[in-house]
């Protein structure tokens, strides 16, 4: 099935992302309706210029008539028909409410302080995150490529060391001044499941390190699936008590990258029902996916080596060594 956000993401790189009722009608059924129901599309003004209904060949400047009662008609130009009546339906259309996407990226990825417009329907704080001991804003933008666009990067060079969010293009090369910071494509570390955006945080904070091109000793902090078990026996030994700790829950996130993959491997191996929300919440506690994946909080934790390929399940692409304590 398609992912509703690959078709949301394309919309955003037009100045006026919006979408008629005939393109939606090849989208997969429901997805319209959920996407209404999240607030991500908003109905917008009538098409004042449509596909012919009767044959598909041809756009039209749409005619409005006198209808019987109060009602209008409208109709469009065809070859074949001479006129083409078009339903209301047809006339529908409907527009991406970026801020309301904003808004959910931020809730995803646990930031700190709030979501916040700093240039109208173009660039959003999403909040605040600690990245390799610093503190650095999180933002989302669109239109970097548009002729604009300069404005946007003005109030985006004003935030702290930040981290850019565009939907799927990045600026063109010399957009940066001075220093470049990282611009990541929404596109290739996102998915839309159980109603929310996900973001595989591994893949995120990869890319983030690679951009800010960090030492090699300086890489993400994970765990393999056998120093995970014993995490969670020895914590649920040590407490005497059956409830998994904020411990194990974020050193399963460390480990699986999304809050989903986490909670089913949490349950699985504990024999006990883990929700993605109790993983979402313990991680939120620590500081957010981006503190969380740079931590150092116990001689379970390792750190990969930087330039090493890695997947979500750490098999085979990881070498990792104990951190040593302070």
């Amino acid at each position: 099935m398609t992912d509703p956000l690959q078709l949301i993401w394309p919309l955003l790189e037009f100045p006026h992302p919006i979408v008629t009722n005939a393109a939606i009608a090849s989208w997969p059924r429901g997805v319209r309706q959920k996407l209404v129901e999240l607030r991500f599309l908003m109905p917008a003004e009538n098409a004042n210029r449509v596909l012919c209904p009767e044959c598909g060949q041809h756009e039209e400047d749409v005619v409005v008539a006198e209808g019987p009662g109060d009602l209008p008609r409208y109709f469009v130009p065809c070859p074949e028909v001479m006129r083409a009546h078009v339903s209301a339906d047809d006339l529908q259309q409907w527009a991406v409410h970026v801020s309301a996407i904003a808004e959910a990226l931020a809730t995803t990825l646990g930031l700190s302080g709030r979501c916040t417009e700093l240039a109208p329907d173009r660039l959003w704080r999403l909040g605040r995150t600690n990245w390799q001991a610093e503190s650095r804003d999180l933002m989302f933008a669109r239109g970097l490529h548009w002729d604009d666009a300069a404005g946007v990067r003005a109030e985006i060079v004003r935030g702290r060391k930040p981290i850019v969010f565009v939907p799927g293009r990045l600026p063109p090369d010399g957009f940066w001044l001075r220093r470049v910071p990282p611009v990541l494509m929404l596109s290739q570390f996102t998915s839309f499941r159980d109603d929310e955006i996900e973001v595989e945080a591994l893949a995120v904070a990869t890319a983030i390190r690679d951009a800010d091109a960090t030492d090699s000793t300086q890489g993400l902090v994970t765990v393999t699936e056998e120093q995970l078990k014993l995490i969670i026996r020895q914590q649920i030994k040590a407490e005497h008590k059956s409830e998994l700790t904020d411990t194990v829950l974020v050193a399963a996130y460390r480990h699986y990258g999304t809050y989903r993959e986490a909670a089913e491997q949490l349950s699985r191996q504990t024999e006990r029902p883990v929700s993605k929300d109790a993983v979402h919440r313990a991680v939120k506690r620590a500081g957010g996916t981006l503190a969380v994946l740079n931590g150092e909080d116990s001689d379970s934790v390792v750190r990969g080596v930087a330039s090493q390929p890695r997947d979500k399940k750490g098999k085979d692409l990881l070498q990792s060594q104990p951190v040593d304590e302070e």
